[in-house]
């Protein structure tokens, strides 16, 4: 009788669960921006002479790398389809960028702000999951693409899914993110993250309940120059940490920070290169109408 009334009472006071979805209105549009810092630094620590492209690369990072970029832009809920999938359009505000290179100021492509202006005024629609996983992106204009793949990137920088059933604090789920990453002059690539998601705790909004979700990946791997993305054989570890605040209520982040480590080694006929580096984000939600 009393373990029956042990499991009763356990019962009695278990956690609420809450269901975490994307669920704003048809017309809602949210204001966003989002903001990525990173430095990176390399050091050669083998005794053998470099070949050019290891020089090159040396050159560019031994002083160190700095790189600050940040964008606004509104996403608003145009369509929500049979299956649930949600349309949404997605128009930029504002882009800015900032970058050294050995204490030297990165200038930009003559053509940049021409583009940026053109991409200003242009759009694109995504489809994604209530749970935040996108679906397609298709953009109003298609030379514009490639410019505007690099504020997905900044975006997709700080990946934090939502769960597919209903949890409760303290509850824990899985999902993996793509980060993007660029490590020479010449080439950059994109690493998948095993991420754990977990529900830290539930606080008042300005506008309702919020869900606080903690967010850690870890990524290890080792891969020739073919297949490694960055043209040449590296080995790359990552940690990366950070939580995000989702309402509740309006099913929408309202805000996000994320800090992500990394270590990498290029190892290449005898010679070694170690890189380091730390990037932070945030999100934030400016607006909502």
């Amino acid at each position: 009788m009393v373990v029956i009334a042990a499991v009763a009472l356990v019962a009695a006071v278990q956690l609420p669960t809450y269901v975490l979805r994307l669920s704003d209105e048809v017309g809602q549009t949210n204001h966003y921006r989002v903001r990525f810092d990173i430095e990176m630094r390399t050091e050669y620590v083998s005794e053998g002479e470099p070949d050019a492209r290891t020089r090159l690369l040396m050159e560019t990072l031994a002083s160190g790398m700095g790189l600050h970029t940040a964008v606004e832009y509104e996403q608003r809920l145009a369509a929500v389809e049979e299956d649930g999938t949600r349309a949404y359009e997605v128009r930029w505000h504002d882009y800015e960028f900032a970058g050294e290179i050995g204490g030297r100021p990165i200038t930009p492509p003559p053509t940049e702000a021409e583009l940026q202006r053109d991409l200003l005024s242009q759009r694109a629609r995504v489809r994604m999951t209530s749970s935040g996983r996108t679906i397609e992106v298709t953009y109003s204009h298609p030379q514009l693409a490639g410019l505007a793949r690099q504020f997905e990137q900044l975006e997709s920088a700080m990946p934090t899914y939502l769960p597919e059933t209903p949890v409760r604090v303290g509850d824990r789920w899985t999902s993996v993110g793509e980060f993007p990453v660029g490590l020479a002059a010449s080439g950059s690539g994109s690493m998948a993250l095993e991420l754990e998601h977990t529900f830290l705790e539930l606080r008042p909004g300005e506008e309702g309940r919020v869900a606080v979700i903690g967010l850690s990946g870890t990524f290890s791997n080792l891969q020739g120059a073919e297949r490694s993305g960055f043209g040449a054989p590296l080995h790359m570890e990552a940690g990366l940490t950070g939580s995000a605040l989702f309402d509740i209520d309006h099913g929408r982040y309202v805000g996000g920070y994320y800090e992500i480590d990394m270590f990498a080694v290029h190892a290449e006929s005898g010679v070694e290169l170690q890189l380091t580096g730390h990037a932070t984000g945030t999100l934030e939600l400016l607006s909502a109408r």
